[in-house]
């Protein structure tokens, strides 16, 4: 049926490597990195078994459960068991975004830019290019999985053997090609690398969804329905199953075969799901080059802001049974901030109380980082326009370069308002639902603590301005710095110590002030001066070499 529709895949096999060998590195690195530096701070904070039995009473509840995936091995809940049943599905999660953006990069992207059509141009075969895309692929996971076995397996922490690091190695490579496959079929269904983008993260987010309902109600076969339900069957450090794996890489064999079919009968540059036809003349709102970036980053902007709004109502729809899932775990509440040793001093409404306010300082934190991604991408659009080619056709006009460039920037510093507000909202509204005059959180208090947060945002704004202008083909390196701010804002005390603590001042976030359980919030200004001022500075650099270099493909 394929008869010598792939010639020549492993020259192309090659150019991809050729292309990716900073971008893939990277990724690989801060997966790896990342996954193994977290592992010996979770087995210094639950030292015996009596305190992760503890946690793993507190986490056993529907919500916990929900949000996690099962407790496995609770009867002899080891480190290893821990690590596994923790850590693995958001592993998980960020090895499928990196394959959905390695797939569709080489795919629908390419083919976009017109560079498929050149190499179908030369003698290759009609499915040289995604057969040595989903190659690639292939290759890149069992790197990153034998290089994450291989890591957790020279820790040496008792427990973490080197079969279970293995089995975990492995289930990382096999949701990874099952990404890496659901991104090449919408690849060939959409028109363009932002719905095949857009499709294959819904799917993350559906396949999450289907996990989480059966793992709360106990209902395996809908669990493992999910490929992020199956993968967690491997339990990891417990039973150490391999099927899962197995089960999942012959899945990601059927979409892949699936994804070659369509791309064998579809024409080039054309998607089964056909573009929606664009007006015949364009909105006065497109006149102006703000307009045109207000085109182009509405959707993304207005989807992360529901979906932030969503969050915060979420975890706020937990807050009344909180003290109760953590109260019985010290270690738990360590997590989240709560002094322990102060604890025993106070009376039960106290400890009550900050329990709940030490989880919503938590929550405030984690979705500040989540804030950081579309800010990110709302800058990172003004680079690919321009590997696009679409800038030059607008600059060429009588648009000035930082006039283009500035509809963009303002649009991420007002989305970061934006969206902090509404987490804020979605945080406080939703308490107040379900707890009514019981409501913890202070809605004054609430808002300051969200917006002190504003200046580490526009640092991150203003550093990715930075790079766009500076040194247009090292974007990645923006998402390297978040990974950076991300494993520091989380488990970064808790690894860089003594001499490595100089890293932690290397992220924005440490430097803004933290509210303390039972006391008045009381912000320290001078740190959010300068960081504005930082924000100012990388910003109008980036503008100004923004201006003064040339166009970059």
């Amino acid at each position: 049926m394929f008869h010598g529709d792939f010639n020549n895949t492993g020259t192309i096999v090659k150019f991809i490597f050729r292309r990716e060998r900073f971008i893939s590195a990277m990724w690989i690195a801060i997966l790896v990195l990342f996954t193994v530096g977290v592992a010996p701070a979770m087995a210094e904070m639950f030292p015996d078994t009596t305190s992760r039995s503890q946690f793993a009473s507190a986490f056993n509840n529907p919500i916990m459960v929900a949000m996690m995936g099962p407790i496995y091995g609770a009867d002899n809940y080891t480190s290893g068991a821990m690590y596994g049943g923790l850590m693995l599905v958001w592993y998980a999660i960020a090895v499928a975004v990196m394959n959905i953006f390695f797939v569709v990069r080489h795919t629908r992207a390419d083919e976009q830019a017109g560079r498929v059509e050149v190499v179908r141009s030369l003698p290759t075969g009609r499915l040289a290019n995604l057969n040595a895309t989903m190659i690639s692929a292939l290759i890149l996971n069992l790197i990153l999985g034998l290089f994450t076995g291989l890591g957790l397996a020279v820790l040496g922490i008792e427990t973490m053997d080197f079969a279970g690091s293995m089995v975990y190695g492995a289930a990382t490579a096999a949701i990874g090609m099952v990404f890496a496959s659901i991104a090449a079929v919408f690849s060939q269904l959409s028109s363009n690398a932002g719905g095949a983008t857009g499709m294959s993260f819904a799917s993350i987010g559906v396949f999450y969804m289907i996990r989480a309902a059966g793992d709360m109600q106990g209902i395996e076969i809908v669990s493992c329905i999910s490929p992020l339900g199956l993968v967690l069957r491997s339990q990891a450090y417990v039973e150490n199953n391999i099927w899962p794996s197995l089960v999942l890489f012959l899945i990601a064999l059927a979409l892949s075969l699936l994804a070659y079919k369509l791309n064998s009968i579809r024409d080039l540059g054309q998607g089964f799901i056909a573009a929606k036809p664009g007006r015949a003349a364009a909105s006065p709102l497109l006149h102006s080059s703000f307009g045109l970036a207000w085109r182009l980053l509405r959707t993304p902007l207005i989807v992360w802001s529901i979906v932030m709004l969503s969050l915060g109502a979420s975890y706020a729809s937990v807050v009344g049974q909180i003290d109760a899932f953590i109260g019985d775990s010290p270690e738990y509440m360590t997590i989240l901030g709560v002094p322990v040793d102060v604890l025993p001093t106070l009376s039960q409404a106290d400890q009550s109380k900050m329990i709940v306010e030490s989880f919503g300082i938590f929550v405030t934190l984690m979705m500040t980082l989540v804030a950081i991604v579309p800010l990110l991408n709302a800058v990172l659009k003004i680079r690919s326009e321009e590997r696009e080619g679409r800038t030059e056709n607008v600059v060429s006009r009588a648009v000035p370069r930082c006039k283009y460039m500035a509809g963009y920037v303002i649009l991420a510093f007002i989305a970061s308002v934006v969206i902090q507000f509404l987490t804020a909202i979605g945080l406080y509204g939703t308490a107040a639902y379900m707890v009514g005059d019981a409501n913890p959180f202070n809605f004054n208090e609430l808002m300051l603590s969200f917006f002190t947060f504003l200046p580490a945002l526009w640092i991150m704004i203003g550093f990715a301005v930075f790079i766009v202008g500076v040194f247009p083909k090292a974007t990645g390196v923006i998402w390297g710095y978040f990974g950076l701010v991300t494993f520091t804002s989380f488990i970064g005390r808790l690894v860089f110590t003594g001499n490595l603590e100089w890293i932690m001042n290397l992220t924005p976030l440490h430097f803004v002030s933290q509210p303390e359980p039972l006391k008045d919030y009381v912000v320290n200004y001078p740190p959010l001066f300068i960081m504005t001022g930082i924000a100012a500075v990388l910003t109008i650099i980036g503008f100004i070499a923004y201006r003064k270099r040339d166009m970059v493909w």
